[in-house]
Order: C-alpha cells, then structure tokens, then sequence
C-alpha cells in the first residue's frame, strides 16, 4: 500500500500547519494537528503517531522542518528524535544524571528522556496554560534528595 504524505499550510500570518493529510492508495486520510500524539526518528526514517489509534505513518519531512511548522504551544522538540503534542503527555518524573523520563501516550516502544539542558523550556512549555505556571515544579524535584536505601 502506498503511503504519500501531503501538508496544508493554514491560512494564519505564522503559516503554521493545521492539518496533515495522507494518501493510502485510493484514499485520502485527514488529521487535524491535535490528533497527532507525536513525531519520531526511527533508522533515520520520520514517522508520526496518531493519538486516536496509534498507527504510524511515514513522514517525508525532518523533524526539524516539523517543528518549524507546527504550533510550539502543541508541539515540543524533548530531544532528538522525538517532537510531542502536548496531549500526549501523561507524565514525567525525574531520573537518574538529571534527565526527565516523558511518558507518553500512545506509548512508544523505548523510554523517552529529556536531558536537563532542555528540562527549563519543557517545564515553561508543558505548565502554559496550567495550574502550575507559578508553581515550584522541577524546583522541588530537583531539590528533593533521592530516597537511599538504608543497610
């Protein structure tokens, strides 16, 4: 089954991409940016995730040129080879040498980590909007001393 990938440029000033359509065989399929889960790099191939079925589709664009046309208050480049909608997010927790580990949903088949060079724009990009913009968030993980197991 062939698998073309086709975006729509919206018609807003900053030219930001408001749907994504792909072409199987026949038959077009439309997604509206929010009902993508997120971008990834795979064998340095693109794909992109649904977030009603968690299908995955072939994306002929990088990330980067991804991230660049999509809305930064939805989507989010947490590293290298994984660009996120924030309604993919479920949770985050901190781990070991200072890194974010990010679940996601659907979930994906590896651990997704945010290093902490990143750690202060996702924390200003995942609280927009929320109940914690002013909030200690990250400060009190960070400050929090990790549980050490007595012998």
């Amino acid at each position: 089954m062939s698998i073309q990938f086709h975006m729509l440029m919206s018609t807003n000033p900053s030219s930001q991409y408001r749907r994504i359509i792909i072409r199987r065989s026949n038959e077009y399929v439309l997604f509206k940016t929010d009902e993508i889960a997120y971008f990834f790099l795979e064998n340095k191939t693109c794909y992109m995730v649904d977030r009603n079925q968690g299908i995955k589709y072939v994306i002929p664009k990088t990330l980067r040129e991804l991230t660049m046309s999509l809305d930064p208050a939805d989507f989010y480049r947490i590293n290298k080879k994984y660009l996120v909608h924030i309604e993919a997010v479920r949770k985050f927790k901190l781990c070991v040498a200072g890194r974010i580990e990010v679940e996601l949903h659907p979930a994906p088949k590896e651990k997704v980590f945010i290093n902490q060079v990143r750690m202060q724009d996702f924390k200003k990009w995942v609280t927009q909007g929320s109940n914690e913009q002013s909030g200690p968030l990250f400060e009190d993980m960070l400050e929090t001393p990790a549980w050490v197991p007595e012998y």
